[in-house]
This record gives C-alpha cells, structure tokens and sequence, in this order.
C-alpha cells in the first residue's frame, strides 16, 4: 500500500465525493459502461439517510488524522471534506422483504462499497469492511450481509477470505446482472 490508510465516518459534505468514486468505481469495472442517472441519484439518497453509516478511506498522508495543521481551529470535519477519498462503504440496519421490509433485529446491510480504481488490490475494501463490522458489532449487530455482481472476481474473493458465505439466494439487478447474498455471523464463539 506505500502509505498508511485512515477510515472516518462521512460528513454531509463528503456525499457529493463518496458518490463520485463509487460512480467512477462502477464505471471502470464495468469496462467503461456509464451508470443510469437514477443509480446515482438512489446511491447519494442512501448514503445521505439518516441511519447509514458511511465511512470513507483517505491515506494518512492526505492530512486525514486528528490534526489538520489548521491556523484558524477548524475541526476536522469542516475540512476533511475536502481531502482525497480512496474508499466508501456504508452499513445500514437490516431490513425483511428486500429491503423494503421491518427491521431485522441484529442484522447489518453493508453496501455502497467502493475503492478508487488505481487503488484495487491495496486491501483498503477489506479495511473498509473491517471498520464497518467492528462499528456493527460495538453497535450490538449479530449477522452481516450484502449482495455483490457474481461476476465481480476481486468482490467476491475478498467477501469469501472474510468469512462471508454465500447463502444461495440470488437475484437479477436493473442492469440485467446478477447478484449474489452473502451473510456472516459477527459472533465470536
């Protein structure tokens, strides 16, 4: 990775550029093919809700930490803002029915994953993915889940190595792919 990797929780300020590298993210993996406006759209609208929690990934170097150097006291969420995010991810309560449903009791949803495309193969998903279970289990969740693109090789693989498994259920996306579910237990026994 060259430089160490710091992960924070987004302000509103953050949205518009989480959004933008996860669009970008999407973009290069799908070889170039744009994403539909409203993909975008729905994507700002669930990292702007109230009960996700949206994290994001700077190098160290980028001036991310605790002390920004600022002359004038800014704290560091008024400035961080403005730094290079490498990676998103956002964790959301479970919810039944697709989402669309009650809440699941000890259930977290992470989606929203994302790491700048130059970026991939430096393990900042997995850090990430790390920080979002270790928040969901200081929070009191029990079980992870997500959906991934079956076609997505470097996704898939980190999932797996995580202790993600594949629950057999799958479904097709608006772009006419296909995902995959994955769960995870966060209890240690």
């Amino acid at each position: 990775m060259g430089e160490a990797v710091t992960v924070r929780e987004a302000a509103a300020a953050d949205l518009d550029a989480a959004v933008a590298l996860w669009t970008l993210s999407h973009v290069v993996r799908r070889n170039g093919r744009p994403l539909p406006e409203a993909h975008i759209v729905s994507a700002h609208q669930r990292m702007a809700s109230p009960e996700a929690l949206v994290l994001l990934a700077h190098d160290s170097g980028d001036g991310a930490d605790e002390s920004h150097g600022e002359p004038d006291g800014k704290s560091d969420k008024d400035s961080e803002h403005d730094l290079g995010i490498i990676g998103t991810i956002m964790g959301v309560q479970g919810r039944d029915d697709e989402g669309a449903g009650p809440p699941v009791a000890g259930l977290v949803h992470i989606s929203l994953l994302s790491v700048a495309p130059d970026r991939w193969g430096q393990h900042i998903g997995r850090l990430l993915v790390e920080e979002t279970i270790n928040r969901a289990v200081a929070g009191g969740f029990e079980q992870a889940q997500l959906w991934t693109h079956a076609d997505n090789l470097r996704a898939n693989r980190l999932y797996k190595a995580m202790g993600f498994r594949r629950s057999g259920r799958v479904k097709v996306d608006d772009w006419g792919e296909l995902l995959v579910h994955y769960r995870r237990s966060l209890v240690t026994r």
